[in-house]
């Protein structure tokens, strides 16, 4: 079995590129890295790379841009010479040279709840009959979701209603 990790970062290689990742770990390994207390209250925003020639993927004398809650900025300025050593810790080296702190309210993000998905009596005694040799209750209960979702979505004729 492949793992996603390859072809997930070549896909996001440009638009990383364009807020100035090289990748995503940064972003993915945020709370790793500078803490959940800290991670709780900021989220990488932007890096701004000074003009340099030469090899781009070994960029050097950073500025991360940092989304701050609300009142939390000066807390978080106060951290920052902590953050930029773990940041660069993380690099492998000296990655980052500032951080500036932006005050913004994070986008809130609403959970879309969709409806279970139901199946008619004779689908449903015909899953319930297939998982009934199956032994371990939890794994029956994890496939009869699973089954309940894939057959929820295939067309049915009226008489399986």
């Amino acid at each position: 079995m492949q793992s996603l990790h390859k072809p997930f970062r070549d896909l996001t290689q440009a638009a990383f590129a364009r807020y100035g990742f090289a990748y995503g770990e940064l972003l993915s390994q945020w709370a790793a890295i500078v803490g959940e207390d800290i991670a709780g209250v900021c989220r990488p925003d932007k890096i701004s790379w000074p003009r340099q020639p030469g090899d781009a993927s070994r960029r050097q004398g950073g500025t991360l841009i940092l989304r701050a809650d609300p009142g939390r900025a000066l807390e978080l300025h106060y951290d920052t010479p902590r953050l930029i050593e773990r940041i660069n810790a993380f690099y492998g080296y000296a990655a980052i040279a500032a951080i500036k702190l932006r005050e913004a309210p994070r986008p809130v993000r609403t959970a879309r709840t969709k409806p279970a998905p139901t199946l008619g009596t004779a689908r449903r005694a015909a899953l319930d009959a297939e998982l009934a040799q199956i032994g371990d209750e939890s794994l029956r209960n994890a496939l009869c979701r699973l089954g309940t979702g894939a057959l929820s979505r295939c067309k049915s004729s009226q008489q399986d209603q």
